[in-house]
Parts: C-alpha cells; sequence; structure tokens
C-alpha cells in the first residue's frame, strides 16, 4: 500500500484508500473478506509526514469452542512518522527503522504496508469465539451445546480418575 508524497499536501489532510487485502500478504494470519480500509489524518511538514488512524479488514475466523466459521472486524490504531532517508545519521535510521519508529522513504513515496501488516497481526486475537458465552462442544459425542443439551451423562466421572476414585475406597 503506497502512498506518493506528491498526494499529500503540506498541512493537515486525510488519507482515505481501500485496497485488495493481498497487498498486505496477511493471509497466513487470517481470512480476509473484504478490502482493507485505511483512514489516517496526514499531517505534512516538509519531507516529513506524521499520521494518525487505523485500519480495518473484515475477516473470517473459527470459532475456538465450537469450530463454527464467522466474520468480524479486525481493526488496528496506526501511529506512522515517514521521514526522508539522509535526514538522520545512517546508523540512527537504520536503528530506528528496526524498532518501527521512523519509516524512511526516498522522497517520491511512502510504503504504508509493512506498519499496516504489523498493526493488523498485533490485533489477531489469540483465541477467536463467535460469541463471549459461546458453550463450544459435548466431549463425547460432538453435538453442538449452543443448539441444544445432548444427551450425554452429565457429571460422570472421567475414566482417568477412576484408579484415584477406588484407592479411596479401599481407605474407607
Amino acid at each position: 500500500m503506497k502512498i506518493l508524497l506528491s498526494e499529500i499536501p503540506q498541512g493537515h489532510s486525510t488519507i482515505d484508500r481501500r485496497e485488495p487485502a493481498s497487498v498486505l500478504d496477511i493471509e497466513g494470519w487470517v481470512h480476509p473478506k473484504a478490502d482493507v480500509h485505511v483512514v489516517l489524518d496526514a499531517d505534512r511538514r516538509g519531507q516529513q509526514v506524521m499520521m494518525r488512524g487505523q485500519a480495518g479488514l473484515e475477516v473470517e475466523y473459527s470459532c475456538a469452542r465450537c469450530l463454527k466459521e464467522f466474520e468480524a472486524e479486525l481493526v488496528a490504531p496506526l501511529v506512522i512518522l515517514a521521514d526522508r532517508r539522509g535526514s538522520d545519521d545512517p546508523r540512527d535510521e537504520e536503528a530506528l527503522e528496526q524498532e518501527g519508529s521512523v519509516l524512511y522513504h526516498e522522497g517520491v513515496e511512502i510504503d504504508l504496508g509493512p506498519p499496516i501488516r504489523d498493526a493488523l497481526i498485533l490485533e489477531v486475537p489469540q483465541v477467536a469465539l463467535c460469541r463471549p458465552d459461546c458453550r463450544g462442544l459435548c466431549p463425547s459425542c460432538g453435538q453442538d451445546r449452543n443448539e441444544g443439551d445432548c444427551n450425554c451423562a452429565q457429571g460422570g466421572i472421567d475414566p482417568r480418575w477412576e484408579q484415584l476414585r477406588q484407592l479411596n475406597q479401599d481407605k474407607t
């Protein structure tokens, strides 16, 4: 997702772009269902551009409890400082770029792809749930407990604990 520097006027402006999710190479992390929508408030002072805003993406997850597919919006806050390469000491530029503090450009275009990709990946939930109160699947028969209760014996003892129960009975 590249923006020409000439498209950003001096002073405050708004950048509102939609691009295919494939430009971010994010398919290994999530399953995008729509384009990436980026809205940034840009403040350009010479060759330096400060951008604040967010990136949003409709994605499809598989619920960690009931395994159903569901869609959700992935939203990531963005703060990007872009400056022209050569404005700082080369050693400082390398360190700042590796930290993600400054995004350097050559004076023609700014590549927003890597910081947007990183921000979206950081927002991917570790455990995706279709809803907070998802009851999941029955471990015995596989019935989706969100659709109704199953006829499996409730409260049955796990066979792995049977030896311990027998040991406890022998003592009494």
